[in-house]
């Protein structure tokens, strides 16, 4: 890492190191959430600036008198920040001897119904964006953030794939079913006319879509976005019983993540050994 770019955590600092992340291509998602966390232990000290010779100690004190007021997964992510800053500052141990709570391992949930759920949700849904969103979601695999960015240039009429922008601004390529296409045809059509996003809608608005919807749809329990692709990854595993493949499809980096995905159909499987 370069050595003596800062002397100080300062706003201005803050500023050189999310334009030194820009330049190395993260993302500006993780370029506000660096940001964000480090300005918050500005404020926290009541102070516009910390010598570097303070900012272990003044971060782990922060760290820690947070720790039992927010989720382990904000304080693993507050000292990720932390760490970055000060190996670009050329602290390269610094925060190395902080102990951060493990997080617990989200748990997905598919849908009750499974896929005939996601296709009751598209069929009482008014909107052709919001089709469009469940479809992307419960039927291709992708997170919210994902479907929301999916553009018409996306897809590819003649090989029948779309191009998804994943995590880390990784890159994906699925199939896309027939039975997915019909949702989305029009939709498409339609975004390339208006020049925008094939679901066209902000985020909180296309979670707040699917929930509702959900309710309308009469499902078993309330809904929340994440499970449209928990529905999508149970059912393509208990389809192929291929672990890499559903890995493959849903752009996750270790198949020790889609291995959630897979325990309702382990219990199925379990059931069908017990002779």
């Amino acid at each position: 890492m370069n050595q003596n770019v800062a002397t100080t955590l300062t706003h201005d600092s803050i500023e050189q190191f999310q334009k030194y992340l820009h330049d190395r291509g993260r993302g500006p998602k993780t370029l506000k959430s660096y940001g964000a966390d480090l300005k918050m232990l500005l404020r926290h000290c009541k102070t516009d600036e910390i010598g570097l010779e303070d900012l272990e100690q003044e971060g782990m004190e922060w760290l820690q008198e947070n720790r039992r007021t927010v989720a382990p997964k904000t304080t693993l992510r507050r000292l990720t920040s932390l760490k970055a800053f000060s190996r670009w500052a050329g602290l390269e141990k610094a925060f190395h001897d902080f102990h951060a709570p493990t997080p617990l391992r989200g748990q997905p949930h598919p849908l009750p119904e499974g896929i005939d759920g996601v296709l009751r949700m598209i069929e009482v849904a008014t909107n052709e964006r919001h089709k469009a969103l469940i479809a992307l979601c419960g039927l291709c695999g992708c997170r919210v953030a994902e479907a929301i960015a999916v553009e018409p240039d996306d897809f590819d009429m003649e090989t029948m794939t779309l191009k998804i922008r994943g995590k880390g601004e990784k890159e994906r390529l699925v199939p896309v079913s027939d039975r997915a296409f019909e949702v989305l045809a029009t939709p498409i059509m339609r975004a390339r006319m208006e020049d925008r996003t094939v679901v066209g809608l902000k985020d909180r608005g296309a979670r707040a879509a699917i929930s509702d919807l959900g309710v309308k749809a009469k499902l078993k329990r309330h809904i929340s976005s994440h499970d449209l692709r928990a529905t999508f990854a149970t059912a393509v595993y208990d389809k192929t019983l291929d672990l890499r493949l559903a890995q493959e499809l849903l752009g996750h980096a270790s198949s020790s993540t889609t291995e959630l995905y897979t325990r309702v159909a382990m219990g199925k499987m379990r059931g069908a050994v017990e002779l």
